[in-house]
């Protein structure tokens, strides 16, 4: 059976769905046709009255089992379908992928061939092989008239099917069927029900990696309704399920809470609505808050929300996220663990944010608390990942930060110009709120040694202004000059990189300011050792 997913919804791809359940019959047709079910294809009411009339069998079928009025039901012709019910047709009849003709009524939408189905004994609680009943469907589909119908006939509200052990009122809610909610909830749907929790195995970086990198559980499923409204960032279905009884802060099996999904999928509005609702701005069971998250997405009115109720602009970050190889997918990844919400600000190059922080109390001085050494800092790939004390300030994490937050590596868009231009409004409000402009990661790196690096003339000539030392050496004894020469000569060798750079030269910048040569450099040490 054909699926698709939608976030954690797992639903049936009815379209497809049918292709296997009636269109594959047209290959079946040509070897065996029935007269009864072409003229029904064909539309011909005529030709099937006739045919009803000369004693032909109402309810044979093609070699899957679909009858003529499974093909009815699916073309919707009311009509039909009338007459071949009239004549005694077997309205329970099921193919052999156990579709009947109204599931295919729920799947349509059709609120009068659902009725009149019913009306004709169709028995609303069949489902296909993996349990998605017909009220399921319809509360897919969205047609609260069928929807009423099948309540009225006995459709269990509170039924999961068998794959993600989902209900229909998730179905509902994850499809924005505000009317179906409401009959749902009205006629007794559990609003606190959860679907299936799927223990999975997940990257935790995004390469392959040693015996301690190879991967996380990751406990997914487990969502309740209001967790689906947090996912999609329906507000509408939120109001009526947490005025139904559901708890604003119950969790995922990750941990998150409404809160923090909403936040990391990007839907502020929501999350300040559930704010509103009295949700928990601080709660971190997944290892992250919602302004650890909402800073990531560049949120800036969520962020304020949150801090407006009382968020902790200085918690650190207790866990990253999983993700798939060779994509970002707004994840955290486990090397930022120890971050404030101003420290990710500074890496994802959110100026605004990082002000909006400050003025609600943060500590812009806040470094990270660990080192992250990946495996090809490993031998062998082996050894644990974190140590502590390997700090970065903020400053140097606003250099050493991505491009390409949330988008797939291997299609990141390359603006260097547009990233030199965030880097420099970022590096400027880290200065302005106090960072020191020579403040050095655990490895030895200031922010000047990456700005010089990468080709950012502006942000070098802005660190000078701030009284950086143009001539600092890195943990390596290489000075912001010799960096720059040689990713300038990398870059004249190599196109691809080159690509990456923005145009200027901080080579010539860091001469401009009378940076030392590298002889020039090593004789001035010498001096002030003799002294």
């Amino acid at each position: 059976m054909t699926v698709f997913r939608t976030g954690e919804l797992s639903v049936l791809a009815s379209r497809v769905f049918l292709v296997g359940v009636l269109a594959s019959s047209q290959v079946a047709a040509a070897a065996e046709e029935v007269p009864l079910i072409e003229a029904v294809k064909a539309a011909d009411p005529v030709a099937v009255s006739s045919l009803l009339g000369t004693g032909t069998d109402v309810d044979a079928a093609q070699p899957d089992g679909a009858t003529a009025l499974h093909w009815a039901v699916f073309r919707d012709h009311l009509e039909i379908a009338g007459l071949l019910i009239d004549a005694g047709a077997d309205v329970n009849a099921a193919n052999e992928l156990g579709a009947t003709a109204l599931w295919l009524a729920a799947d349509n939408g059709s609120a009068p061939m659902v009725e009149r189905l019913l009306a004709a004994g169709a028995r609303p609680n069949v489902a296909l092989p993996e349990g998605e009943t017909p009220l399921m469907t319809a509360a897919r589909t969205g047609n609260s008239d069928a929807v009423r119908s099948l309540i009225d006939a006995g459709a269990d509200v509170n039924v999961v099917e068998e794959t993600r052990g989902q209900t229909a009122l998730m179905w509902a809610v994850a499809q924005g069927q505000h009317a179906v909610v409401d009959l749902l909830i009205a006629d007794g749907a559990d609003v606190t029900a959860r679907s299936k929790v799927r223990p999975r195995l997940m990257h935790a970086e995004n390469t392959n990696a040693g015996q301690y990198d190879s991967g996380i559980i990751w406990n997914r499923g487990g969502f309740t309704p209001l967790l689906f409204a947090a996912r999609h960032g329906d507000v509408e279905s939120a109001r009526r399920l947490l005025g139904a009884g559901a708890h604003v802060d119950a969790s995922a099996p990750t941990g998150a809470t409404p809160l923090v999904v909403a936040a990391h999928s990007g839907h502020g509005e929501f999350g300040a609505y559930l704010l509103t609702a009295g949700a928990d701005p601080n709660d971190i069971g997944a290892g992250y808050s919602a302004l650890h998250v909402a800073a990531l997405r560049g949120d800036e009115r969520l962020v304020e929300a949150l801090l407006e109720h009382g968020a902790d602009p200085d918690a650190r970050l207790e866990a990253g996220t999983p993700l798939r190889r060779t994509s970002q997918d707004w994840a955290l990844n486990p090397a930022l663990v120890s971050a404030t919400p101003y420290w990710l600000a500074a890496y994802y190059r959110e100026p605004n944010i990082m002000r909006d922080l400050v003025a609600a109390g943060a500590d812009p001085r806040l470094a990270t608390l660990e080192r992250w050494r990946p495996v090809s800092d490993r031998a062998g790939g082996v050894g644990p990942p974190h140590v502590d004390g390997g700090f970065i300030p903020p400053l140097v994490a606003a250099l050493r930060g991505p491009a390409n937050k949330g988008r797939f590596f291997i299609s990141a868009a390359r603006d260097p110009e547009g990233e030199e231009r965030r880097v420099f409004a970022t590096v400027q409000v880290a200065l302005e709120l106090g960072a020191d402009a020579d403040e050095v990661a655990r490895d030895g790196g200031a922010a000047i040694h990456t700005a010089a690096q990468r080709n950012f003339t502006t942000v070098v000539e802005l660190l000078a202004q701030y009284g950086a030392d143009i001539n600092l050496r890195n943990g390596r004894g290489r000075s912001p000059l010799q960096l720059a020469d040689a990713a300038a000569a990398g870059r004249n060798r190599n196109s691809e990189a080159a690509a990456r750079a923005p145009t200027g030269s901080t080579a010539d910048v860091l001469r401009e300011l009378g940076a030392a040569e590298e002889e020039e450099t090593a004789q001035t040490e010498e001096s002030a050792v003799g002294r």
